[in-house]
């Protein structure tokens, strides 16, 4: 019997402390959409993503057109010829390979551009959200762009707009 009223008194002191707390929710993609510098930054990430992609594109072009002219070559090479543009294709393969890691790869050109320009706009909004978090005393903001665990979610709770409006 005291086992049980132990479990029970745990059991209503957690439920008034569930209650206590006020949650409500925000969709980050509404967020960054109402930003312009976000709406910039994104397009500027883009359009030098595609630059690179291309570059990156038109160098395998060339492999690929190196390679074939050296196998319809290839009968009519000697075997020093041979090795030599063998060499010379493995080696412009690895030149693409280390390009693309430069400019793709974790810490690469375009991981930095990101930081730099998307780093103070989620600054901007973590400030934003904290602010709208202490105005309205909520203990909890859950973000459900990523939609993970959330089962419903009520529009009278949806920070977004008010987030923006602090922005």
């Amino acid at each position: 019997m005291k086992r049980v009223s132990i479990i029970f008194l745990a059991l209503m002191a957690s439920v008034q402390f569930l209650f206590g707390q006020k949650v409500g929710y925000m969709n980050t993609q509404t967020v960054l959409a109402q930003i312009p510098e976000y709406v910039a930054a994104t397009q500027t990430l883009e359009k030098l993503g595609k630059q690179y992609q291309d570059y990156i594109e038109g160098e395998k072009t060339k492999i690929d057109n190196a390679y074939r002219k050296y196998q319809a070559d290839r009968p009519r090479l000697g075997e020093s010829a041979r090795q030599t543009r063998e060499n010379e294709i493995i080696s412009m393969e690895r030149d693409l390979q280390k390009k693309q890691k430069e400019y793709f790869g974790e810490g690469g050109v375009m991981s930095a551009k990101s930081e730099e320009l998307l780093n103070p706009i989620k600054e901007k909004v973590d400030a934003a959200v904290k602010k709208v978090a202490k105005e309205r005393g909520l203990s909890l903001i859950i973000d459900v762009s990523a939609q993970q665990g959330v089962v419903y979610q009520d529009p009278e709770h949806d920070l977004s707009m008010e987030i923006v409006k602090n922005l």
